[in-house]
């Protein structure tokens, strides 16, 4: 499966429900999530531009996240994904079987997000502890449509992945 996204900080969410709602896009579900990345010691993974995953929220998956490939007209970030639900219990096994296979936890974060869905694609209200964001996922005219209605078409996209956020965060609190 290959993912096209963007993702757009904002000063807050509170103000994109309301463009949402006029849109005519439909509320799924509102979770708190928690995001555990493995990688082995060498950083392997991180420096091919990969992500392994483990995310319990509602439910529990796994994922993992290839390299993002070269940029399209639009600048989405475009990437192959591979992603199963592992069930309520299955978290913990999961981290177990990656442990015996040599990769560590590296990362963790936690992530309030609203998921609404409109026109085939999925747009995602984040709150993170460094920000938060609107993430749409889906073909890239829809994207376009969506930005463009959400008032935030001509807002930077935030190339960084949450990953890679949350690292600076934490190296910016330690120094």
């Amino acid at each position: 499966m290959v993912e096209r996204e963007v993702k757009i900080r904002v000063a807050s969410v509170e103000a994109v429900r309301p463009r949402l709602e006029a849109m005519g896009a439909a509320r799924a579900r509102s979770e708190q999530e928690l995001n555990r990345i493995f990688d082995t010691p060498e950083g392997t993974l991180r420096r091919r531009g990969e992500v392994l995953r483990v995310r319990v929220a509602d439910h529990a998956s796994v994922t993992w996240k290839g390299p993002t490939a070269e940029a399209d007209q639009h600048k989405h970030k475009v990437r192959e994904e591979l992603e199963t639900e592992i069930g309520d219990d299955g978290a913990e096994s999961m981290v177990a079987i990656f442990t015996r296979l040599g990769f560590q936890e590296t990362l963790r974060y936690a992530k309030r997000r609203e998921t609404w869905h409109w026109q085939g694609v999925t747009i995602a209200l984040d709150e993170l502890t460094f920000g938060q964001f609107v993430e749409i996922e889906g073909d890239a005219t829809v994207i376009q449509d969506a930005l463009r209605r959400l008032q935030l078409d001509n807002e930077p996209l935030e190339t960084q992945s949450y990953p890679e956020l949350q690292r600076l965060t934490n190296r910016a609190s330690q120094g």
